[in-house]
């Protein structure tokens, strides 16, 4: 119960000033994102060229920006982890920092140098300027090597958004930072930094039906000048420059914006919230070991879905929303498809299709006795089961546009 007051209570934190949040009603409504939405689609399109089977990652990089969340990608290495990071950065044409952790790596590798002429007045501050605290998108790969010198600094960037500079606290343009690593945290000073990254993903090699064509696009085999990704040459390896339309690019006011906008705008129906606080409970109750899921990130999870649907062009979160969730609550890769198949069976039995079940079976008993000799009106019977049957069909087609019909947001995969 004291869960979901807490979620009740981050759903309607935009709501008081909205009257369509307020509203008891359960029937999602439209707000007018469509540019937005075209900016995405298009976002999305130019981040995919040349990637294959990275459609997820790129979608959930997308919604991380927009949130102002950060992501995990865990896998081996030479699986693209660091382009879609890079390509993000050129896409909002935003300063980006890229460093590879080692065991050894010291502050300065990260934040900046000490700046020597502040030393000779007894300040310690570091020239900051290239470096992650100046940074708007960036990437860390194995970030897990980080040591006990740079973690507490880098927890306060990551969650906070300030860096402590001498005696002074400044600000951090940081939209998004991807994280990478070849492996899970081991050690326990590690959980807090782990805590962080909201969205997890698991990336693997690229399957063999993918790699050929793979392979076709790098070696120039496969460039359609429509590409928004400039080849290097007509034939021969791919350069990752983006070009997009001006237009049609995402600014830095619509990642600054997006969130505060979805929070106060999209409302999250209480069985939503149930959902939530059901699938916490199946996590930490059934499942062995116990996957452990902190206040802290259920909450942030209904803002993430809040700006999916915002995104999306919706005034509420839907309970496929939840779906997402799949790349949020695990703690081990191996979690994330136990999550899925809870929230699909737990999608799959609602009230109407109860009560669509108990009226098949009506039908046929009557079926069966008209069979067998009683007097059964049978014209009824037959339109009856015609009106199930659109029924049914209109249910599937609800289902397929909640699942499919949300491109650009599509965060859904």
């Amino acid at each position: 119960q004291h869960l979901e007051a807490i979620l009740e209570q981050q759903a309607a934190a935009g709501s008081n000033g909205n009257g369509s949040s307020s509203s008891s009603s359960s029937s999602a409504g439209v707000i007018d994102t469509s540019e937005l939405r075209a900016k995405l689609e298009n976002a999305i399109r130019v981040m995919q060229t040349g990637l294959v089977e990275r459609e997820t990652e790129v979608r959930l990089l997308m919604l991380a920006a927009m949130c102002r969340e950060h992501i995990l990608l865990i896998g081996p290495p030479g699986t693209a982890k660091s382009e879609v990071g890079r390509r993000l950065s050129q896409l909002i044409q935003g300063s980006y920092f890229e460093r590879l952790l080692t065991r050894f790596s010291v502050p300065e590798e990260l934040f900046g140098p000490l700046s020597m002429r502040a030393l000779e007045e007894d300040k310690y501050v570091r020239q900051t300027r290239g470096y992650l605290p100046d940074a708007q998108v960036a990437f860390i790969d194995e970030i897990f090597k980080a040591n006990s010198a740079i973690l507490n600094t880098l927890l306060t960037i990551l969650n906070e958004r300030l860096f402590d500079n001498g005696s002074q606290r400044l600000k951090v343009p940081l939209v998004t930072l991807v994280g990478a690593s070849n492996e899970l945290p081991e050690s326990e000073e590690l959980d807090a930094l782990y805590d962080r990254f909201l969205l997890r993903k698991e990336v693997k090699q690229v399957s063999v039906a993918g790699l050929t064509q793979m392979l076709d696009y790098y070696a120039g085999n496969s460039y359609d000048d429509g590409d928004s990704v400039t080849p290097s040459s007509s034939r021969g390896a791919r350069s990752t420059t983006i070009q997009v339309d001006p237009s049609a690019q995402l600014t830095m006011d619509d990642f600054q914006q997006t969130r505060t906008a979805a929070l106060s705008a999209v409302r999250v129906p209480q069985h939503v919230i149930q959902l939530l606080a059901d699938l916490r409970s199946y996590l930490q109750d059934k499942i062995e070991p116990p996957v452990y899921v902190s206040d802290r990130r259920l909450v942030k999870a209904v803002a993430l879905m809040q700006v999916a649907a915002y995104c999306n062009g919706r005034d509420a979160v839907s309970e496929y929303d939840c779906l997402l969730l799949e790349h949020v609550l695990w703690q081990a890769p191996e979690h994330a498809p136990k999550i899925s198949d809870w929230l699909l069976g737990q999608l799959a039995v609602d009230d109407g299709m109860k009560q669509v079940t108990y009226l098949l079976k009506g039908l046929f008993g009557r079926a069966c006795r008209s069979l067998g000799g009683v007097a059964e009106p049978v014209e009824a019977i037959g339109q009856e089961a015609g009106q199930l049957r659109g029924l049914l069909a209109a249910k599937l087609t609800q289902i397929n546009t909640n699942l499919e019909g949300a491109q650009p947001g599509k965060f859904r995969q």
